[in-house]
């Protein structure tokens, strides 16, 4: 292939990477969110068990993100990410016909573990189709995909839920939907492989073996950890601790929310570009995430107007997170043929961090509410710290 066809063909990976990130991965995780009401009362299930549903998918996702890493090198990033898509429509309309706990949790979990496909390939997808000094803002389009699909399952599922008639039919569409999607990318991406000067594949031994001696990855790994477990943590409480504690109206809670997670799109789509042309990474993703942590602590404090702002810039800093799966493929030593395998480890952590904070954070907030947003503020502010220990990567630092 020549570098003319890549460079077409490299947008409409990113097309389908994004559609991917918006359907499949963003609303199809968060849909559910808005869907526990109705699930709760009709399978006669408490809140406790809502609890332990909603942790189902980042359980899930936790327990395969490396094995889907490692797939990705060892049999090639189209097969996987479309295997990965394909599974989770199947197991979005089979959690249509669950009658009880066990039913819709095995059906959750299992949504978790295809999840992991995508979320750990795609990144590597772009890294093969995408030069180095475009892959921030290719990263970016991705997770504001994720941004964009997480809040339109907040606008739109509610509209569904009356239209189709409850919860079951909404997951039925969705997943014939998302299986269109694998169709879709299976037929219109192509396959490529690591350039001829690239390592050769190996195995998920020998991968882990190389890449469990690089420390800047296990750093990068557990500032991932620290902000999906804040971005989960404090999104599943804020609009309950604005109700309860600053005695806002569940529609201005769930404006609030809604503004972080709309500006968290446009901050995933500048601040990775930003980063590109700079040519550095470090210097742009840590001083971002300290922002997001401090706008964590007054968004606490504040009301009307001035609480706005603030949800503003905590979503559009917070969108420097995707940085957090570039840096690794510009690390030395891990390369193309490990890349799938590294950021595996970087997911893994994240959803490790999806998995423990809510429950860290809100058994905090439940003795005293402000404690949560204290813990969450902390968890941003420490990875940014930790980030300063990372070596700098990008164009720039390669051609220092």
């Amino acid at each position: 292939m020549n570098d003319s066809e890549r460079s077409a063909k490299r947008w409409l990976v990113l097309a389908n990477s994004a559609l991917i990130f918006v359907v499949a991965v963003g609303y199809g995780q968060m849909h559910a969110a808005t869907e526990a009401n109705d699930i709760l009362a009709e399978l006669q299930l408490s809140l406790a068990d809502w609890g332990a549903l909603w942790s189902a998918i980042s359980f899930g996702a936790l327990v395969t993100s490396v094995l889907g890493g490692v797939l990705g090198d060892r049999f090639g990033v189209r097969r996987v990410i479309c295997v990965g898509v394909l599974i989770m429509g199947c197991t979005l309309v089979l959690r249509g016909t669950a009658t009880d706990f066990p039913q819709l949790y095995l059906w959750m979990f299992l949504f978790g573990v295809a999840l992991a496909l995508p979320f750990t390939n795609v990144p590597k997808a772009l890294g093969l189709w995408f030069p180095q000094q475009e892959l921030g803002l290719a990263n970016g389009v991705v997770q504001a995909g994720y941004g964009l699909g997480g809040g339109l399952a907040l606008l739109l599922t509610p509209l569904l839920l009356a239209q189709l008639g409850g919860w079951r039919e909404v997951s039925y569409l969705l997943g014939v939907v998302i299986l269109g999607i694998a169709v879709i990318w299976f037929c219109t991406v192509p396959e490529r492989m690591a350039s001829a000067g690239a390592q050769p594949a190996v195995g998920m031994k020998d991968a882990l073996n190389r890449i469990v001696k690089i420390k800047d990855l296990w750093i990068v790994a557990l500032c991932n950890l620290l902000m999906m477990g804040t971005f989960l943590g404090i999104m599943g409480y804020l609009p309950t601790y604005l109700q309860n504690e600053r005695e806002m109206s569940p529609a201005a809670a769930g404006l609030v929310g809604s503004l972080v997670l709309w500006s968290y799109i446009g901050g995933a789509l500048l601040l990775p570009a930003l980063s590109d042309r700079l040519g550095l990474r470090r210097i742009v993703v840590g001083p971002a995430i300290a922002v997001a942590g401090a706008c964590i602590l007054l968004a606490a404090h504040l009301t009307g107007p001035p609480l706005w702002i603030t949800a503003i810039l905590w979503g559009a800093t917070a969108g420097a997170a995707p940085l957090a799966f570039v840096i690794p493929l510009e690390m030395k030593g891990i390369g193309s043929a490990m890349a799938g395998s590294a950021i595996g480890i970087v997911v893994t952590a994240g959803y490790l961090g999806g998995w423990l904070s809510p429950i860290i954070g809100m058994g905090l907030a439940e003795s005293q509410p402000l404690a949560g947003f204290i813990f969450w503020s902390g968890c941003y502010l420490v990875a940014a710290c930790l980030f300063a220990l990372v070596k700098e990567t990008g164009p720039r630092a390669r051609s220092a």
